[in-house]
């Protein structure tokens, strides 16, 4: 009987301890597929050609597009990972359903750098930002589902509070809805790339809000 007395915390011990590892196991290789994909954005930047200053310049202007969405996909990852850091950031443990919206999140992620490179080619402009903002929806609203389940389903130790709160949740949303809007606009001919203002004049907005609710004390992860 003592025996079992004294095994039992023991085995619940290593049990943690067993959650812990497969949770960082999770989260390294989440961190790996994020590297790699800011890996393959660089690596499919065009090359300027040209046997001369002049037409170096002239080959760099040309790839501009090229450059600007490599910005864009750069900011965008990053951001991911960012919000993605601070929500695993304290998980002991995971769960099927957890391992499984990562998944989906990593997917978009992955394949984030190829849609940078179709939004980065010439025409059909409209369906080139649709298929790069509907991969950014994707990926919000799962992060989203991922935040609600970790900070709901008891994957966080006893007293330990959330990191992505609430508020985080309704800004998370309100960015996925605004990459949403964005995609009708788009293929209106007198806005063109100039779309691209709305996902500026979001994440501003939203920040904005959300500073001045902290300082007012209306926060809603209080």
């Amino acid at each position: 009987m003592t025996d079992q007395t004294e095994n039992g915390p023991e085995s619940a011990g290593t049990a943690d301890e067993v959650d812990l590892i497969a949770a960082e196991r999770v989260i390294f290789f989440s961190d790996a597929v994020v590297a790699i994909a800011i890996t393959l954005l660089a690596l499919g930047l065009p090359v300027p050609k040209g046997s001369d200053n002049t037409a170096v310049w002239q080959s760099l202007n040309a790839g501009r597009d090229a450059y600007i969405a490599f910005l864009i996909s750069f900011i965008v990852i990053g951001a991911h990972w960012r919000t993605h850091n601070r929500l695993f950031r304290p998980v002991a443990r995971l769960d099927a359903t957890t391992i499984g919206l990562n998944l989906v999140w990593l997917l978009m992620i992955i394949i984030t750098p190829y849609a940078t490179r179709i939004l980065a080619g010439n025409g059909g402009f409209g369906v080139r930002f649709s298929l790069y903002a509907a991969i950014q929806v994707v990926t919000l609203v799962t992060f989203w589902l991922m935040s609600r389940h970790i900070r709901n389903g008891g994957l966080l130790p006893p007293g330990t509070p959330a990191r992505v709160s609430a508020a985080d949740d309704v800004f998370v949303l309100a960015l996925a809805g605004a990459f949403a809007i964005s995609i009708p606009i788009a293929f209106i001919p007198a806005v063109g790339q100039r779309v691209y203002l709305i996902w500026v004049a979001a994440v501003i907005v939203l920040r904005w809000v959300r500073r001045a609710q902290r300082w007012t004390g209306h926060d809603p992860s209080r």
